[in-house]
């Protein structure tokens, strides 16, 4: 009987340790999400005033008495990107509650993928002019049911970190193909550091930040949004292998294509 009396009290002290264990690891991680949200709460305020200055300074520039057509031009081209650019990231942040809220939807209508990276390409332009952006799409559209407005953010998103993580004079190229007949395929290639293959399963994750971009500004949640609009789309985000010769880094995303 005190045998089993004793096991009984093992088994209860055993039990009760694993839960202690199991509210240690939850704690830790509670804790470790705080932090990222903390520092996640400064780091996108440093993004929205990244927009905000060069808008504020090329109104205040083409605003002077007998502002050059030329300045003009380039002033509001600059300011339109920028105002873009803060759009995305707006919309980054009002998606993450979304999401964390199980309230993200898309609204879906015929769109034309090839138009709209073109278009996106050249918003962006003003934006990097210490790049070199290629286009290569195909001639003829390819129309499906997709929300245009998120897929924009979507591969501006992959675009923004393309520029931001990559030597200036270096070419980012944006392709859309057909591999399949009712697939689409979309990549945006940029050449530089290759993601070490120990931080691959944490690109993806909310308020992340790998190791080798720290000292740059970035909210965490580009390519956490990107990947929930295109699971939303029924597709998937990959960052593929770079080949010997083929030294940088590619995310690409599929997208079906109607019947």
């Amino acid at each position: 009987m005190r045998a089993h009396r004793k096991q009984s009290q093992e088994e209860v002290v055993r039990a009760l340790q694993q839960q202690v264990d199991e509210l240690t690891r939850t704690n830790m991680l509670l804790q470790e999400e705080l932090a990222r949200k903390e520092q996640f709460t400064a780091m996108i305020a440093h993004e929205l005033r990244g927009p905000l200055a060069p808008i504020i300074n090329y109104a205040q520039m083409i605003a002077r008495p007998n502002c050059r057509r030329e300045t003009v031009e380039r002033g509001t081209a600059i300011i339109i990107s920028q105002a873009q650019r803060l759009k995305r990231l707006v919309n980054d942040l009002l998606d993450a509650s979304y999401l964390s809220t199980g309230q993200f939807k898309l609204l879906l209508a015929e769109c034309d993928i090839v138009a709209l990276i073109r278009e996106l390409v050249e918003q962006f332009r003003p934006l990097a002019p210490y790049h070199r952006l290629e286009v290569e799409v195909p001639e003829t559209p390819l129309i499906g049911r997709w929300d245009g407005e998120r897929l924009q953010q979507a591969v501006g998103n992959l675009l923004d970190n393309a520029i931001k993580y990559s030597d200036e004079h270096t070419t980012i190229t944006v392709r859309v193909s057909q591999p399949e007949e009712h697939l689409v395929r979309v990549s945006v290639h940029n050449v530089g550091r290759i993601i070490p293959a120990a931080e691959i399963n944490s690109i993806f994750r909310p308020y992340v930040r790998l190791q080798a971009a720290r000292s740059r500004q970035g909210s965490g949640l580009g390519l956490y949004i990107t990947k929930s609009i295109v699971e939303a789309h029924g597709g998937t985000l990959r960052l593929e292998r770079p080949g010997a010769e083929d030294q940088g880094t590619t995310f690409s995303f599929d997208l079906p294509l109607p019947s």
